[in-house]
């Protein structure tokens, strides 16, 4: 993961810069909370963390913006999460949610239990961390990837994606070599 982060810092810092010279549009500051998936299909978990971007919501829970971009073909562009989190109960939910279609530049409305989450998804857990733990970020492996406008965090997924597909690869070169020697030395 540590390669993930120096492979990155240049583009966010290049972000950051652009984003210096946009004027008034809304900015956060970016994490990735959790990435899964394979080669080719790869998706990464984006929660804004500017505090101006995390909204109170009665009975002290609050709200923040998480982003899912998907590396596969036929996915959307990014489904955009609006997750609700109370730290003091440990619990998390979804209360809104859409999938953007770059290609058609197009908005659709993502089924979703807006219930309080029993046994929530990875990156629902991570995300609720996020909000509720912030001095254990580093030691959940999320990565900062800086303050940058929307619209350039949505540009984000495609180069996050090179950067896993490299990591990947090189993990199943690794474990082939492994592989290789167990068995010259099992002979």
């Amino acid at each position: 993961m540590m390669a993930f982060t120096r492979r990155l810092l240049p583009a966010a810092l290049l972000c950051s810069a652009l984003a210096a010279q946009a004027g008034d549009v809304q900015m956060g500051d970016f994490w990735v909370v959790h990435y899964q998936g394979g080669l080719g299909k790869h998706q990464v978990f984006i929660a804004d963390g500017d505090p101006n971007n995390i909204y109170s919501r009665p009975g002290g829970a609050k709200s923040l913006g998480v982003y899912q971009h998907y590396e596969e073909p036929g996915k959307p562009t990014f489904t955009a999460w609006d997750v609700e989190v109370d730290c003091a109960k440990n619990r998390v939910r979804i209360t809104g949610a859409q999938e953007v279609r770059s290609l058609f530049n197009e908005l659709r409305n993502v089924k979703y239990s807006d219930q309080w989450q029993s046994k929530p998804d990875t990156w629902l857990a991570q995300s609720r961390d996020f909000v509720c733990k912030p001095a254990e970020r580093q030691a959940k492996k999320m990565e900062r990837l800086g303050v940058m406008s929307a619209s350039q965090m949505s540009k984000a997924g495609p180069q996050l994606f090179q950067i896993l597909n490299r990591e990947t690869a090189k993990a199943a070169i690794m474990q082939q070599i492994d592989e290789g020697f167990a068995q010259m030395s099992a002979k």
